[in-house]
């Protein structure tokens, strides 16, 4: 898959039309989860359920964008063992999916929920493995403009039409620093410009999807290394935001791994420690 090109051109959407999905293309998106679906642990064991049309009131109440259900002929539910960076792992493998959607021409909307169980009663889901995260998928009514909202709080909210899907709320300068954090001087000495591979994939990660539009996120260069580092933000629940930095992780690592082969990140007490202001979190890091 052209994954620049993908990320560039995927779109959430909010209103599905009632077309079902056809079979053939639910097993194309199957047989791609067990065995080309990129997986950021991949000995974290995950399993995946494909949902109908009916599961639309099974849900309601029980997860939705920003507590609103959306309603689509298809639901995509990806389960997950415990682990500290199961959300991580699951926002990588669900982003994956849906970036396999666009390229089959179907449209998608990640949902969030906060708890797990009411999920699983609510769709009758026996199994060990708890909900990790959820999207609904198909094929998207027609909308002459793309709208985004921008959240700088719960009462500062204003709507942008959209008129290149490609601008990201925050671009490389406000998201990648050099040696400390803040500093940008000579960011574009590291990484390059317009193009060349690390510049392309801080641009991919630039435009990740994030729990409403808060891009709590950065990179830090220093020692070698490039550290992805959650910041701060009151309105980011603690399980969005860590499927929000997986999929960082993934747009990053699709577009770099094109060029310089498989990324290795470094988690937890083996990821890097850089100092960070307060509130500030290393989330993984890798060689540069």
């Amino acid at each position: 898959m052209n994954y620049t090109a993908l990320i560039e051109n995927r779109r959430s959407v909010r209103e599905f039309a009632d077309t079902e999905v056809r079979f053939d293309q639910l097993d194309i998106l199957r047989r791609y989860y067990q065995h080309q679906v990129r997986r950021l642990i991949p000995e974290l064991k995950t399993q995946l359920y494909f949902f109908g049309t009916d599961t639309r009131a099974a849900l309601e109440g029980a997860a939705g964008y920003n507590q609103f259900l959306v309603g689509s002929p298809q639901y995509l539910v990806l389960m997950s063992e415990a682990h500290p960076q199961a959300g991580l792992n699951a926002g990588y493998i669900m982003e994956d999916l849906i970036l396999k959607l666009t390229d089959m021409d179907l449209n998608s909307c990640w949902m969030t929920f906060t708890d797990s169980e009411m999920v699983k009663e609510a769709l009758g889901i026996v199994s060990d493995l708890h909900v990790a995260a959820i999207a609904a998928f198909g094929y998207g009514k027609k909308s002459t403009r793309r709208l985004r909202l921008n959240f700088r709080s719960m009462s500062d909210v204003d709507i942008v039409a959209k008129h290149r899907y490609m601008e990201p709320k925050k671009g490389i300068s406000q998201l990648v620093f050099r040696e400390t954090w803040g500093n940008t001087h000579k960011v574009l000495d590291s990484i390059g410009f317009y193009e060349d591979m690390l510049w392309e994939a801080f641009y991919a990660a630039s435009l990740s999807p994030s729990y409403l539009n808060r891009q709590a996120y950065g990179f830090l260069l220093h020692d070698g290394r490039i550290t992805l580092v959650s910041t701060p933000d009151d309105y980011t629940p603690e399980t969005d935001g860590s499927l929000s930095l997986g999929i960082v992780l993934l747009h990053f690592s699709a577009v770099a791994e094109k060029w310089g082969g498989k990324i290795k990140w470094q988690f937890g007490e083996r990821a890097a420690k850089p100092e960070l202001p307060e509130g500030y979190q290393a989330v993984a890091s890798c060689i540069l």
